[in-house]
């Protein structure tokens, strides 16, 4: 049964919730601590203390976003299958996280904010892209005995599927020249990124 959550936890999850929605759609610069205690109540005493003011509470809003939109990959069900099985349906979940039109907002949003605020690049790092890899790793190291003879450590394999995935597809959205692809065409470039990873072991 989950752990029942304070009033300050709750209070607190609702201003991160609340401020991700605005700074994703106006940007950093375009949100004002007054604004989002406006629509989540509570008070402009409360940001401070809790988050220590809005680039702290802007950071701990990412950090939130990331981990609601990579859920999904917590979820997956391997029973059964092998390396390779284990990996395209992972590979696939992760195509369908990091194209996700939020997902697309947040990292255009991140990397912008990044340039002025270290910090910002640092937390969407860390609970984005580096969490996803990490669901890459472990399932390499659980199937550690499928894997062909290599001198290539498990973190890079993780790293070279995962940038694999996250190539071509995404740049062209963050650059607004893609398209949101189809579950199909989606599961056929994980497959093929699975593949050619695999092959070149």
């Amino acid at each position: 049964m989950p752990k029942k959550q304070s009033r300050g936890e709750v209070r607190n999850n609702k201003l991160q919730k609340v401020a991700g929605r605005l700074f994703l759609k106006r940007g950093y610069e375009g949100v004002t601590i007054d604004k989002i205690v406006e629509l989540a109540g509570g008070s402009k005493s409360t940001v401070y203390t809790e988050f220590g003011g809005k680039c702290g509470l802007f950071i701990s809003s990412i950090e939130s976003l990331c981990r609601e939109l990579n859920e999904p990959l917590t979820k997956i069900d391997y029973t059964g299958s092998n390396l390779e099985e284990s990996l395209k349906k992972l590979s696939f979940k992760i195509l369908k996280v990091i194209t996700a039109k939020r997902s697309v907002e947040l990292h255009r949003l991140a990397i912008g904010e990044a340039v002025n605020c270290p910090e910002v690049g640092a937390a969407w790092y860390r609970h984005g892209p580096a969490r996803t890899a990490s669901f890459v790793r472990s399932i390499l190291e659980h199937h550690r005995n499928e894997l062909p003879k290599t001198r290539v450590p498990i973190e890079q394999m993780a790293v070279i599927l995962h940038d694999s995935l996250t190539g071509d597809i995404l740049y062209r959205l963050l650059a607004g020249v893609g398209k949101h692809e189809n579950d199909a065409e989606l599961e056929r470039l994980a497959g093929a990124a699975v593949d050619v990873t695999l092959g070149c072991l």
